[in-house]
């Protein structure tokens, strides 16, 4: 990894990216791990941002996905967000449902090989939602 790539994963730019993870505790070691991880980073000069999650195998399924993307939609939206898409691979069927459940549209682009998921978000909320904790 190069050291330009280890220095934008290790020390976040949080006007321009958020990075949520989930954390499990592991019953054999009874050390926390990272299950996983929602980010979205905002494009320069525009009020849009991209996502992306990965969710580990043995954790999908659980609703990780979905409360990942949900929360990383909500904080777009409290920063003036207007816009959050992503590529999601086209078989990947589970992410294309929570995205259409969250309100995406979806469009199949032939010459990416992907579907495009996008969605269009209404004005920042008055007084931030606050989640009660996973």
């Amino acid at each position: 990894m190069t050291h330009e790539r280890l220095t934008r994963v290790c020390f976040i730019d949080y006007s321009r990216e958020m990075v949520l993870v989930a954390e499990a505790a592991n019953p054999e070691s009874a050390h926390a791990g990272i299950v996983a991880v929602g980010r979205l980073t905002r494009e320069h000069s525009t009020a849009e941002a991209e996502f992306a999650l990965l969710v580990s195998d043995p954790w999908h399924e659980h609703g990780l996905g979905t409360e990942l993307l949900r929360r990383l939609v909500a904080l777009a939206r409290n920063e003036g967000i207007r816009r959050v898409f992503g590529d999601i691979l086209a078989e990947n069927r589970a992410m294309q449902e929570i995205c259409r459940q969250l309100g995406f549209d979806l469009r199949y682009s032939i010459e990416v090989g992907v579907v495009e998921a996008s969605i269009t978000l209404g004005e920042p909320l008055a007084t931030p939602v606050r989640d009660p904790p996973c």
